[in-house]
């Protein structure tokens, strides 16, 4: 809808073919993308679809490879006959590296960032137009609205819980696998 209001809606489409061909080509770097990449960061729904289906995959400890994902695809009805087969492939294809991984995953972060920022935007500038409720009220919602989109992400140095505890695991397996000699 916006692209035919003349609106460019951030995305990266290059990027995004670039992480679902990095999960193909390199399934040891699916932890890493699934650290900092979520399916709503893909703006082109092909790609969505890719990612989820190789998300679900993941998680039930499956084999990832372009077959297997082609055929949860089908099981998960976003199998698409005249086009599917052919743009795995693809993907495939203009993949130059997975080492490059991480920095693709950041790209799309921002665009998913910047969109969610321009809606939030259109958002805002809707309640002041509408005059919904007085400059206090919206100035309320427009900070929730801004600190919602913060949330998931690092600032001022603070971690994650969950990568803080990983770390500590990972740390005492090691330990352990020294026997607890450092």
């Amino acid at each position: 809808m916006d692209e035919l209001l003349g609106i460019r809606v951030p995305q990266n489409l290059q990027a995004e073919q670039a992480v679902i061909g990095s999960m193909l080509i390199d399934p040891a770097c699916i932890p890493d993308v699934l650290k900092d990449a979520r399916a709503e960061h893909f703006y082109n729904r092909a790609n969505r679809e890719i990612f989820e289906t190789i998300f679900t995959m993941f998680n039930y400890a499956q084999t990832i490879d372009p077959v297997t994902v082609l055929e949860q695809m089908k099981e998960r009805g976003v199998y698409h006959e005249e086009t599917s087969r052919n743009y795995i492939l693809e993907l495939m294809k203009v993949t130059p590296t997975a080492a490059n991984v991480r920095e693709y995953v950041t790209i799309i972060r921002d665009k998913a960032l910047q969109r969610d920022l321009g809606k939030v935007a259109g958002d805002i500038t809707n309640m002041v137009n509408e005059g919904l409720g007085g400059a206090d009220e919206m100035l309320e919602v427009a900070e929730r609205s801004i600190y919602a989109l913060r949330k998931d992400r690092n600032i001022g140095g603070l971690k994650p819980v969950s990568e803080v505890i990983q770390t500590v695991y990972d740390d005492l397996s090691r330990l352990s696998q020294e026997g607890g000699e450092r």
